[in-house]
């Protein structure tokens, strides 16, 4: 972590700020400014887009350059990174006209929106990825206890790939159906860790206009785990964002759930809702905050109980095109059932740390390499899962 912070500042010094560039540098700017507008007003969005991009990536708090960038995505049909720079210039000092303009073009993506999808992937070595205990020896009610190697913590790496699509039909203006599939998949040599998810949604969204949406419906969702057939789980849906103020969202979600597991497990009901705020600042960068409140209720021992927590997080994107996203987690977990070893019901305090990194003038295709880095701790009453967790992970975005 030490290593990865270090490389950043060096990074975000090397980029320094634009009015500190030599004069040559700012008539280059100025220049490559009038090139990109010249090929965008002819209609040559595909030529204009390099141009504007390095534009955006030597001076991110520039309105002008991240707007008109946001315009070429759109014209070219690349409205998941137009609505990204799009939320990004919210922040800035704009007029009423600028901000109104900025909403129009939100609506439009909203509206014209029928197909989308998605894809991550990541490699993720971990530390402790079984999350147990490091400690080989316990004291249980006073008697010292050996663990054998299954139940200590132990290094993995893991394969994480995330993809789906979405097809959103107009029924009416502003009112769309929504379908969506989404799978989950995880690989590890170690088979316990293996985790396969499907999930589908149907349902319906309202959008009067750019500052307001709704969407609630159906989801299902199928589950493999170690390998072997785990459980399905049928839900209901509800989300609403609203733009409180030019530069600040509020969304809310809530979900309830019925866990119909497999191999004679008991099924679990779930409640979960969340409230989140996120505030651009500045046009190149955002703050956010989520808390969130999930209740599980189950006849098996040990895993009903209430969870709950807050996270805080900020993306700042640097002169010269880095961009990093530093989080913090907070979460408490309080079970009911008591564990019949410790004599108690598990209460676990966990805080995780994440910084990503990535360069948006670095790609692989449409993609961004990125880097993350993160921490975790838990702090439980029950021993075995006491753990401490650092990871490293390598994979890809398009939020540039």
């Amino acid at each position: 972590m030490a290593g990865a912070l270090m490389c950043l500042c060096l990074l975000a010094c090397a980029g320094g700020p634009v009015s500190a560039q030599t004069a040559p540098f700012q008539t280059s700017i100025d220049a490559t400014w009038q090139t990109a507008l010249r090929l965008a007003q002819s209609g040559q969005d595909a030529q204009a887009l390099p141009l504007m991009e390095r534009l955006v990536s030597a001076a991110p708090r520039n309105k002008q350059f991240r707007f008109e960038l946001a315009l070429i995505l759109y014209r070219l049909g690349r409205d998941r990174r137009a609505r990204f720079h799009l939320e990004q210039v919210r922040g800035a000092a704009l007029t009423d006209a600028e901000a109104r303009l900025v909403n129009q073009v939100l609506a439009k993506i909203q509206e014209r929106k029928v197909w989308s999808g998605h894809f991550s992937f990541n490699i993720r070595p971990e530390t402790n990825g079984t999350k147990q205990t490091e400690d080989r020896i316990l004291v249980i009610g006073g008697f010292p206890l050996t663990l054998n190697d299954t139940a200590i913590g132990k290094p993995t790496v893991s394969t994480i790939v995330s993809t789906g699509f979405g097809y959103a039909p107009t029924l009416r203006p502003g009112l769309k159906a929504e379908f969506s599939l989404h799978s989950y998949l995880k690989y590890n040599t170690e088979v316990a860790l293996r985790d396969y998810q499907l999930t589908g949604r149907a349902g319906l969204a309202f959008s009067p206009d750019a500052t307001r949406h709704w969407a609630g419906g159906l989801s299902l969702n199928t589950r493999r785990a170690a390998d072997v057939p785990y459980s399905e789980t049928a839900g209901l849906y509800l989300s609403h964002a609203r733009q409180v103020s030019r530069r600040g969202t509020l969304r809310f979600g809530a979900e309830i759930s019925r866990t119909f597991r497999r191999a004679g497990r008991t099924d679990i009901d779930r409640g979960y809702a969340s409230v989140s705020y996120s505030h651009a600042v500045g046009g190149h960068a955002q703050i956010s905050t989520t808390g969130f409140i999930e209740r599980n209720l189950t006849d098996e021992r040990g895993l009903d109980g209430l969870r709950r927590g807050i996270s805080i997080g900020g993306l700042y994107a640097f002169n010269g095109g880095l961009i990093t996203k530093l989080s913090l987690r907070l979460e408490d977990d309080e079970r009911t059932g008591v564990n019949p070893v410790f004599g108690v019901a598990r209460k676990d305090k966990k805080t995780v740390l994440d910084l990503r990194i990535y360069h948006r003038d670095f790609r692989v295709g449409q993609f961004a390499p990125q880097i993350q880095f993160g921490i975790e701790r838990n702090r439980s009453n029950i021993p075995l899962a006491d753990y401490t967790n650092r990871y490293f992970s390598l994979g890809l975005t398009r939020k540039f």
